[in-house]
């Protein structure tokens, strides 16, 4: 079978559209995109065409189905042996299957269409398909998940070997035995089974097993017995040893000779006590003599430390007189140039304070005169200030009367000019009449008419004419009318802005405008001069020229210079900071003069109060020297009696016996008597517990039963060790058999061997793999003599492997005459460069009479692979 062309509608990504796959040739095709394109899913759907029904909803097929649902349809053409066919499906909704010819005629339809299926599997596709077809992330020869799929895919390609391995060495039974050897192997390992486990160890409840149970069981029995035999033989022994130690331990002599070593360790012991205490008396008496001794040293040396405190004492009270009066003569001096010193201070400083007041006074003297000046100038801007305030005011309360604006006046205007153009339309309307009187004819009866004099009607007027009748003249009622009421609403308008305006006319109210203007103009300038002359106000202006009037005061008489009094002063005060550090220093050397005083009077004191106090402790000299000589007599005597005790203290200590090894001794004899006797006691408690023990094992008869212990035992040993023979026996018939079979098969791998041997040579030269003879799968690979299982290889080298050998089981499939496509999904992912080529190379020598389908994403590696290049057109469905 070899695939031309695959069409995926409404799977996957490919929701809604349709995406064709075509241009599939005889060798090899490379389909490269990018990520996530979907080559895999062309992959996934190809799988579920042969493999999943129509009518199927498992995880597979709904794997296919695009996130917005719908239903998945696949469609592949195919050329077999009979030509070329078109294979159909869609699940989930409006499932179908359908198997179409090369004219479109359709050969078969849902059930029938899956049986045709099934045929075609059946003819030899299953099989291949799960060896020949590499999922995308898959390095081995089989998946290695556990889900069921996954499981399935393995019992596929398990089968596929087998089946295919059968087929190209068909004689295997002819050179194994056949059947025959199966029967043999079968009732060998039945008769293992029975007895032994896989291990070759006893099978549980197995003839075997309780065999050996057994004897293990009288072993331990026996066990138990011979160690009650070793605990009686045990306790004869010890009873006869305890019974010789009590008669050792009660014999006279020794009891004799326990008693006086006790004695006379206890008499050491005594004797050595008698002379510890006569040591510890010497002792004493040394350490009284040497104590006697060093309290005259003591003494002695005291009371010359006290002579001389005495002396040094006196003689320090002297030098802290003499300098106490040196210190209080010249804190005297001192002070009195101090006194000095202040006094002229005092006096700089009143020459300074008079050239002060003078200059105050002349200081004020000048501020009154300049505040005459400054009173004089406010008075006049405060009379200015008051006249255009009085001005400000007349012209505030005129314009009061002038209440006009350029509004008002521009509103009478407006009435104006709407009077003004109805009059004219008026008169433009109105009809003139004149009437000229003669004779007796003024008798008209009409209040208008005035002899001589035209008049303009406006308005439907109707004249009596006596002897005549009556004359109505009619300019036009409807528009006179209109017009009429008109100028009268004009004419009420301008009386009222006219009004506002105080006017009797428009000419009159434009005067009062400029009048009211240059008013506003002149209150403006007379604002602006009152704010020049009284910027904070008038209040403030009279506020300042009465403080003006107040600091002026009733200065009378000339007053001093300022300037030169300044002079004075500046030099007076000079003196006086002189003077006053002069008085400062005085005084800081007066201070540190009366301190020094103080302090060597307070030194005189305590030199005083220290010669009193070695006075009194020495009390009278003359008995002090009497006591001294005195000690110094009496110093060698002490010394001689200490000589002596310290000789009498080395003589006894020289004597003395070793206190510690007496009291050893008398505790090792006093121990060994005590021990002899708790020896004793003990031994009888254990001849009473022994002459026990002996006695009840001595009833048990164990003699007898162990001897019958022993002839069981041997006979379940010896039946365990025929079964032991047996197992061994059947375990190495069963390796020879089946080393025999495993070396018939060696004609089961030479022909994948054959196919195998020339790709793994292009990738290893001189390499060889080794085949599993049960999973019939290359379990290690052999360079340079040394083999090395897959499991220990990198993922690279592994996936390279596993594509070798499947491109060796497709030529034998190819050889066999089922020649099934090999498809690889995303595969050689970690292969190097040198070693990618190889297998592009290895690729090209099976695709000569092999189609082999690349899908990869990796494009730029996978351009040196060369073949065909597949491509995809995505349409709309």
């Amino acid at each position: 079978m070899k695939i031309r062309a695959i069409e995926l509608s409404n799977i996957r990504h490919f929701a809604g559209r349709r995406a064709s796959l075509s241009g599939i040739g005889d060798g090899i095709t490379v389909l490269s995109e990018p990520n996530e394109f979907g080559k895999s899913t062309f992959f996934d759907a190809l799988h579920a065409l042969f493999f999943e029904k129509h009518r199927s909803s498992k995880a597979p097929v709904k794997a296919l189905q695009p996130y917005a649902g719908g239903a998945p349809e696949v469609t592949v053409e195919v050329d077999l042996p009979d030509g070329r066919f078109q294979i159909s499906k869609r699940w989930l909704s409006r499932a179908m299957a359908r198997v179409s010819d090369a004219n479109g005629r359709i050969v078969a339809l849902d059930d029938e269409a899956e049986a045709w299926i099934a045929q075609l599997l059946g003819a030899g596709l299953a099989g291949p398909s799960g060896l020949l077809w590499v999922r995308q992330g898959l390095m081995g020869l089989e998946p290695e998940g556990r889900s069921a799929e996954d499981n399935r895919e393995r019992e596929r390609g398990l089968a596929a070997r087998r089946d295919l391995m059968s087929s190209v060495a068909g004689e295997i039974d002819m050179m194994t035995g056949g059947r025959r050897m199966d029967g043999v192997l079968d009732r060998a390992n039945a008769a293992l089974t029975r007895l032994a486990t896989t291990t070759g160890k006893p099978k549980a409840g197995g003839e075997w097993a309780r065999a050996v149970d057994e004897a293990a069981a009288l072993a331990a029995q026996e066990q138990g017995l011979r160690a009650k035999m070793l605990q009686l033989g045990d306790g004869l022994r010890r009873r006869s040893e305890v019974m010789r130690s009590q008669a050792a331990l009660a014999h006279p002599q020794a009891v004799v000779a326990r008693d006086t070593a006790v004695a006379d360790a206890r008499a050491a012991h005594q004797s050595a006590l008698a002379h510890v205490e006569k040591r510890q008396a010497a002792a004493r008496d040394l350490t009284l003599a040497d104590l006697t001794l060093d309290a005259a040293s003591k003494d002695i040396t005291r009371l010359d430390r006290l002579s001389e405190r005495v002396r040094v004492a006196a003689e320090a009270q002297k030098a802290a007189s003499d300098k106490a009066s040196l210190a209080h003569s010249r804190a005297e001096e001192l002070a009195a140039k101090d006194r000095s010193a202040t006094e002229i201070a005092a006096a700089a400083t009143g020459v300074s304070r008079g050239f002060r007041l003078r200059l105050a006074v002349a200081q004020k003297a000048q501020l009154a005169s300049s505040a005459r000046q400054r009173a004089g100038e406010l008075a006049r801007l405060l009379a200015r200030a008051l006249e255009l305030q009085q001005q400000l005011q007349a012209d505030h309360a005129l314009g009061g009367l002038l209440k006009i604006t350029p509004q008002a006046i521009a509103s009478a205007e407006k009435s104006q000019n709407l009077f003004d153009r109805l009059t004219a339309q008026s008169e433009a309307q109105a009809v003139l009449l004149q009437f000229s009187y003669s004779g007796d004819a003024r008798a008209i009866s009409s209040a208008r008419v005035v002899d001589d004099t035209p008049q303009r009607l406006q308005e439907a007027t109707e004249f009596s004419l006596p002897g005549i009748g009556r004359l109505r003249i009619d300019p036009g009622i409807a528009r006179g009318g209109d017009i009429g009421t008109s100028i009268a609403e004009a004419t009420a308008a301008l009386a009222k802005h006219l009004a506002a305006c105080d006017a009797a006319d428009l000419p009159e109210a434009r005067r009062h405008l400029a009048n009211a203007q240059r008013l506003d103009g002149a209150l403006q300038q007379t604002a602006l001069l009152l704010a020049d002359v009284a910027p904070d106000g008038v209040d403030a202006l009279r506020q300042a020229h009465v403080t003006a009037l107040a600091e002026a005061g009733d200065a009378d008489g000339p007053a001093e210079d300022a300037a030169t009094l300044e002079v004075m002063v500046t030099a007076a005060e000079r003196t006086e900071a002189e003077q006053v550090a002069i008085a400062k220093t005085a005084h800081a050397l007066a201070v540190a003069a009366g301190e020094h005083r103080a302090q060597t009077e307070a030194d005189q004191k305590s030199a005083h109060r220290t010669a009193i106090e070695a006075a009194d402790e020495a009390g009278d000299l003359a008995i002090l020297a009497q006591g001294l000589a005195d000690l110094r007599a009496a110093l060698p005597e002490l010394a001689q009696r200490a000589a002596e005790a310290a000789a009498l203290s080395a003589r006894l200590k020289a004597e003395a016996p070793d206190l510690e090894t007496a009291a050893a001794r008398l505790a090792r004899a006093s121990t060994a008597s005590d021990q002899a006797r708790r020896e004793a006691d003990a031994l009888r408690e254990e001849l009473a517990s022994l002459n026990t023990r002996i006695e009840l094992l001595a009833e048990q008869g164990i003699e007898e039963t162990l001897d019958e212990i022993i002839g069981t035992r041997s006979a379940a040993e010896a039946r365990a060790g025929r079964y032991e023979t047996e197992v061994q026996a059947l375990s190495r018939l069963r390796r020879a058999l089946e080393d025999a079979r495993a070396k018939a098969r060696d004609a089961y791998f030479g022909p994948v061997m054959r196919e195998l041997e020339p790709l793994l040579a292009i990738l290893h030269p001189g390499a060889a793999l080794l085949i599993d003879d049960q999973s019939l799968l290359p379990v290690a690979l052999t360079r340079d003599g040394q083999p090395e299982a897959l499991d220990i290889l990198s993922g690279g080298t592994r996936e390279q492997l596993a594509i070798l050998t499947r491109l060796a089981f497709a030529r034998l499939f190819a050889r066999g005459g089922q020649t099934v496509p090999v498809i690889l999904d995303d595969a050689l992912v970690h292969s190097d460069d040198d070693r990618i080529e190889a297998m592009f190379t290895a690729l090209h020598r099976v695709a000569k009479d092999q189609q082999i389908l690349v899908l990869t994403c990796r494009q730029r590696a996978f351009a040196a692979l060369g073949g065909e290049r597949a491509k995809v057109v995505v349409t709309q469905a």
